[in-house]
């Protein structure tokens, strides 16, 4: 075309042919455009492609805590979850079943240790006459029913009155003894002690709302002088608790947790730390009150610590695992967890997750096994090694097969890379009959702190926090060793005078080592006065 229009412009030849070169050079620069252009493209579009992929994983990352935020916070709470459909049901390793106890039926409120009232009830005279013949009735029999009835609470006042005597020669008195009140001149009594205490540490009732229940019955005692008497006998009872961190760090073996505090003043986060020793008796737990989550919390309360030591992966917790004297030991619950959580979130269930939780089944199935038929620690060991370690192996193996598939970012990723982290530590209960395959049994300690805290919702400061970490040890190991806190714990603050004067030795007064029969005694004795009270009233 642009040669027709030359010819009909009366160009010449040359021009022509001048103008033909330089229509060529130009076409041909511009297709040297085009290719880079076309280049340039390609490179930007791969790089948009690896790009969107990046945002759709970080998409999928979002919504995966979005969703586990949702159940965390509207879900169920247990970890069991629902059964897994449309898996393959063919078990990977066969573990014998264990028995469970038979459920029974009827009643199962047990009634004997309760005081009992008994009302008969009969016929008036005049009613024992048979309305047909009119002769006299004749008793054939009893009926017997139970129900269960409460006294509401009554506080009394219990006066002392001392005699005094005095000599008219020599003018010398003398006056009875009196047992020594365990707060000197407080009106409070052993009895309401126990009883705010009880409340507060056990049962997670503020003490505010104690105090509006006192004034229900007749009796104002604010809230501020509630807490006065509760950090008194706290303070008290520190010889005791010094006692229980001496018998807690001489075990070999020890869990480990924490869980956050709100501290008042200073206004921050605080942690109160769980040191559990399975051993100790039936089991103690002794908490401390930190204003910090740092490593050297643990590590400096630890110091005089030598055997096993089980947590978590909070790496806070590495510089004991890396200490001569101590064995660092994981838990494969926190591993399975994070599977559960990525299940719950998901619903696949024929992903990953589920195929992980579906593999450690058989763990956890052996041990219940050998909890129920209470082996002792050299079997447990060998069933261990001999069922556990060929699971823990194909366990392992799968999971560094299933890492390239996944995002690693993903929640899953995640759950992945924590197990496989972790891996070196969370073996190690093969190799000792008396750790636990999980922290379970500390964080369940844990558990009451995480009811209390939701009550009460923060401690004042760390002289409280002190006194919180006080009670909930005794409480707690007092529940573990088979006794009634109520009665232990009472018991302890009647003996508060002879501990401040070192009359009596506070480690004989540890939960595992009280002589029960002092505390059956001390229990009939309080029970009868109570009879008595209501008898006379």
């Amino acid at each position: 075309m642009l040669f027709v229009d030359a010819l009909q412009q009366g160009l010449s030849v040359e021009q022509q042919l001048y103008l033909a070169y330089q229509l060529a050079t130009v076409t041909q620069q511009e297709i040297d455009g085009l290719k880079t252009d076309n280049t340039t493209l390609k490179i930007e579009n791969s790089l948009l492609k690896k790009e969107n992929n990046i945002l759709q994983d970080e998409i999928t990352r979002l919504k995966e805590q979005l969703n586990l935020a949702k159940h965390r916070h509207f879900g169920k709470k247990s970890e069991v979850g629902e059964p897994i459909i449309n898996t393959n049901e063919d078990p990977l390793v066969h573990v014998g079943a264990h028995t469970r106890k038979k459920k029974t039926k009827g009643r199962l409120i047990d009634l004997s240790s309760l005081p009992r009232r008994t009302v008969f009830h009969d016929l008036p005279d005049d009613e024992k006459t048979c309305a047909c013949c009119h002769k006299l009735l004749t008793k054939v029999g009893e009926d017997t029913s139970e129900q269960v009835e409460v006294l509401p609470q009554r506080l009394y006042v219990e006066e002392h009155v001392r005699y005094k005597y005095a000599c008219t020669g020599c003018e010398t008195i003398k006056m009875s003894p009196k047992e020594k009140a365990p707060i000197p001149k407080a009106l409070a009594g052993g009895s309401l002690l126990t009883e705010i205490i009880i409340n507060k540490y056990q049962y997670h009732l503020p003490l505010y709302r104690q105090s509006k229940i006192l004034a229900s019955y007749q009796a104002i005692i604010p809230d501020n002088t509630l807490c006065n008497w509760v950090m008194q006998v706290g303070d008290a009872l520190m010889k005791v608790y010094d006692a229980l961190w001496e018998e807690v760090l001489s075990t070999n073996y020890l869990q480990v947790d924490e869980t956050p505090i709100k501290i008042l003043n200073p206004e921050k986060k605080g942690y109160l730390w769980a040191y559990f020793a399975p051993y100790v008796g039936h089991g103690a737990v002794i908490f401390e009150l930190s204003l910090t989550r740092e490593a050297s919390v643990a590590e400096e309360r630890l110091l005089p610590y030598k055997g096993l030591l089980q947590t978590d992966g909070y790496p806070g917790y590495n510089g004991l695992r890396q200490r001569e004297n101590i064995e660092g030991l994981g838990c494969l619950s926190h591993a399975r967890r994070k599977f559960d959580e990525v299940l719950k979130v998901s619903k696949n269930p024929e992903g990953i997750a589920a195929q992980a939780i579906k593999r450690l089944k058989p763990l956890y199935a052996l041990e219940a096994r050998m909890r129920e038929a209470g082996y002792p620690f050299k079997i447990r060991k060998k069933l261990r090694q001999q069922i556990a370690w060929p699971i823990l192996k194909e366990f392992h193996r799968w999971l560094r097969e299933a890492k390239p598939q996944v995002p690693p970012k993903s929640q899953l990723g995640v759950a992945i890379q924590y197990t496989l982290n972790q891996w070196p530590f969370i073996i190690k209960y093969l190799r000792h009959g008396m750790a636990e395959i999980d922290t379970n049994w500390v964080e369940n300690k844990i558990r009451d702190i995480a009811v209390g805290k939701k009550n009460w919702l923060f401690m004042g400061n760390q002289d409280s926090g002190l006194v919180h970490a006080l009670f909930y040890s005794l409480i707690l190991s007092s529940i573990m060793n088979n006794l009634n806190p109520r009665v232990y714990l009472h018991y302890l603050i009647m003996k508060i005078h002879d501990i401040r004067q070192g009359k009596i030795d506070p480690r004989k007064l540890l939960p595992h080592l009280i002589d029960q029969q002092l505390l059956k005694n001390f229990a009939q004795e309080q029970l009868d006065k109570a009879k008595n009270l209501l008898n006379s009233t």
